[in-house]
């Protein structure tokens, strides 16, 4: 072997031997140095983490009974990446589909094709995610689809936790709904941490369901799974499991038995409006007045001692647990159609009305503690003076009053004369004119600051949002010579008017032209007169309990304001307005003493009421109906107010709502709200309640020949012969619902209502 051939040999030899010590060193370090940290490694490649999503808080009445809860359902899935490898053309595809939307509809859900295919196409969801398609389906899918996972590829059947709105529609725009979060939210949410949101979580989009969201939000757990090179399951680790936790509860200030009374009277009321025929106007016979649509309308009852909401309804309304799986686009565009009445508008915090007559008491205050009564034109608040049902402006100088120019002459409703009018008669009948008077002496006369309305009105908070603890609540507005200006400036469009004249003053006096309120808003400054002068900002929540009973958070009284209120003012209107439901001539005399427009006779020799009427007109339509009221009188535990769109005089149809409404607190006789399942039970039993009512009124021969009246099909609901129906066990006696029914027939007569 020559030279050459020697050094080739021990240049591979020490190549060899450096590649065996870099391996060995390898090994060593891999064995020795970092053993456990490679192994930690090698586990983690084979285990996968998955998020345990955490109950929602439950949201509870004043009294502790479960408004909104958590229940467990069977969700139909469909995971896209499986569909995708069956490799399904065209046809086949939309054969398939089709065969599973006819098998959930068999299991008593209705799905469309198209509905499926817009599941499967939403981007939210990844390629190897599971689609919900359908939601609350039958242990029979589970069998059904189980059994046939090559005709199905990739569809499921699965538990999942779902809010339960244990009311139905009861109490839906204070409580809200909640759906998956989209990317806006996701964006702009800013979470407590430990409750970071995923694509697809769940949050609150309305009432305190959004507003209390952190706390009723819980901190996900997470469980761990130990999978093989293929992605299959093999076994759970249940060392590294973490429970989630769930939210906080949340207790509201609302009694679930007052807002079921205070939603049946609104209901009940609207449907009176819209069955009533319109009147001719007496100034106008010629002219057919417009029909009674009443759209909605809202009531709100607040406790004026600390500003606690006791139940807040708008109609039309709409059920939460639509939301269920998300709505479908139909029902998404049905609940916000202008055409069905915005079912979704919560006109409690959001609709804004002219206040009419109802803002005569925010006119008072501001001629009281400005000094108008008994200066110039004014007179004294206790001078008695003679109403001709008619007012000439001042300004206008000495014209005809029976052919005055425009803007200069402003009537009464109907034109009615009073005879011996002060401050207290003035809220009893309601006398326009008095306050016309005061609206245009506050704006001529240079010794009264000419917005001194608008400030009175804003210091009892019109025109301001009231702080309730919902989201999306409007202000309202009062109209002042510099806002009105301010407007005109920025969209002159718009609002092409920048002037302010004598006349403007005069319409807001008595609560029309621009002035505008909320249902909330005009219940609290009612709360705040009836409590001596104290504005809260009006609470839904009392307090968030943990899930343990630990107290998080507490709501007390939020007062906002006081208002200066003189002794000799307060007493004065306290007697105008007691005066309105007890006095034989008072505007609400005949819906808390008789029976005849859908009144009561209330005891108010044991209860005595303010209240305050108002119509407000409103252009090409009826007239807006509005009752503020609170009691008892001296010392108020409750103030009430509830506005009616296009239903007519306020003493007709606003009055006569809140009398019912109060009368049956008062009383201590509010009915118990039923839950959405009896309210079902009871729908569903009806018809045979209604059979066995006619079965059992017959003589005795028809009853003998009649048939068994229990002809109620295998599954459904059972009649027995004591007039007793079961509907998913639930007991319905037929004697109380056919009298309920019975009753409303017997309303409706009394009333002149026809169909």
């Amino acid at each position: 072997m020559n030279e050459a051939s020697r050094y080739r040999m021990r240049l591979l030899a020490i190549i060899g031997l450096s590649m065996f010590v870099a391996l060995g060193a390898r090994l060593w370090y891999l064995q020795v140095m970092i053993s456990e940290q490679a192994a930690v490694t090698a586990r983690s490649n084979i285990t996968r983490v998955i998020a345990v999503p955490a109950p929602r808080g439950r949201i509870l009445d004043v009294k502790g009974r479960t408004l909104v809860g958590n229940r467990l359902t069977t969700v139909l899935t469909m995971n896209r990446y499986e569909l995708a490898q069956a490799e399904l053309g065209g046809d086949e595809l939309l054969d398939t589909l089709t065969e599973i939307a006819i098998e959930i509809n068999r299991s008593g859900n209705l799905v469309k094709v198209v509905d499926v295919q817009r599941a499967l196409e939403d981007p939210s969801y990844g390629l190897y995610d599971d689609v919900p398609i359908a939601h609350d389906v039958g242990e029979d899918l589970l069998v059904f689809f189980g059994e046939r996972p090559e005709r199905f590829p990739g569809v499921r059947v699965a538990e999942a936790t779902v809010r339960s709105y244990l009311y139905g529609n009861l109490a839906t725009h204070l409580l809200g709904w909640v759906g998956s979060i989209n990317d806006r939210e996701l964006q702009s949410r800013r979470p407590p941490v430990g409750k970071e949101y995923r694509l697809r979580d769940q949050i609150g989009k309305s009432g305190v369901e959004l507003m209390f969201e952190d706390d009723l939000r819980g901190v996900a757990g997470r469980k761990v799974v130990e999978v093989d090179r293929l992605g299959e399951i093999q076994r759970e680790r249940d060392d590294l499991y973490l429970a989630p936790i769930p939210g906080a509860d949340l207790v509201l200030s609302i009694d679930v038995d007052v807002q079921f009374l205070v939603e049946t009277e609104l209901e009940r009321a609207i449907y009176r409006a819209r069955a009533a025929e319109p009147e001719a106007d007496p100034d106008r016979p010629d002219q057919v007045s417009p029909a009674f649509d009443a759209p909605g309308g809202a009531v709100v009852m607040l406790d004026p001692r600390n500003g606690d909401v006791v139940a807040m309804a708008s109609f039309p309304s709409y059920d939460p647990n639509m939301s269920i799986g998300g709505f479908a686009p139909e029902q998404w565009a049905e609940l916000n159609d202008p055409a069905n009445d915005l079912p979704m508008f919560n006109r409690a915090i959001q609709g804004e009305y002219a206040p009419g007559s109802t803002f005569k008491l925010f006119t008072a205050h501001a001629a009281w503690h400005a000094g108008v009564f008994g200066v110039g034109a004014i007179p004294r608040a206790d001078e008695l003076w003679d109403d001709p049902g008619a007012y000439i402006l001042r300004g206008c100088g000495d014209v005809d009053p029976r052919d005055p120019p425009p803007g200069c002459r402003y009537r009464n409703a109907g034109e009615k004369p009073y005879e011996d009018v002060d401050l207290i008669r003035s809220l009893t009948v309601s006398s326009d004119v008095y306050y016309y008077r005061i609206g245009e002496s506050i704006y001529i006369n240079p010794e009264h600051p000419d917005t001194a309305i608008q400030d009175a009105a804003g210091s009892y908070g019109l025109g301001l949002e009231t702080g309730i603890t919902l989201p999306f609540e409007q202000d309202g507005y009062l109209p002042t010579p510099a806002n009105r200006r301010q407007r005109n400036e920025e969209n002159p469009v718009a609002f092409p008017e920048w002037g302010w004249s004598t006349g403007d003053n005069v319409i807001t006096a008595i609560g029309q032209g621009e002035v505008l309120v909320t249902p909330l808003q005009l219940a609290n400054a009612f709360a705040t007169f009836a409590n001596g002068g104290v504005r809260h900002a009006p609470n839904v929540v009392t307090r968030v309990v943990a899930r343990g009973g630990t107290v998080v958070r507490q709501f007390g009284p939020r007062v906002l304001f006081e208002v200066e209120m003189d002794p000799g003012f307060r007493w004065r209107v306290l007697e105008g307005l007691g005066g309105v439901t007890a006095d034989e001539e008072g505007t609400a005399y005949k819906a808390f003493n008789s029976t005849v427009t859908g009144g009561i006779k209330f005891p108010l020799e044991r209860f005595q009421v303010g209240g305050k009427t108002g119509t407000a007109e409103v252009r090409g339509k009826a007239d807006t109906s509005l009752f503020a009221a609170f009691g008892p009188l001296r010392e108020p535990t409750h103030a009430v107010v509830a506005i009616l769109e296009e239903a007519g005089f306020g003493s007709r149809v606003a009055a006569p709502l809140v009398a019912r409404i109060l009368e049956q607190v008062f009383e201590g006789t509010v009915p118990e709200a039923p839950l959405a399942a009896v309210r079902y039970a009871r729908s569903a039993a009806l018809p045979l309640c209604l059979e066995w009512y006619e079965w059992r009124s017959g003589n005795t021969l028809d009853r003998l020949d009649a048939a068994d009246p229990s002809s109620a099909e295998t599954g459904g609901p059972e009649l027995d012969a004591s007039g007793t129906v079961r509907v998913r066990g639930i007991r319905v006696d037929c004697d109380d619902l056919v009298d309920e029914v019975l009753a409303v027939f017997e309303d409706r007569a009394e009333t002149g209502a026809g169909g």
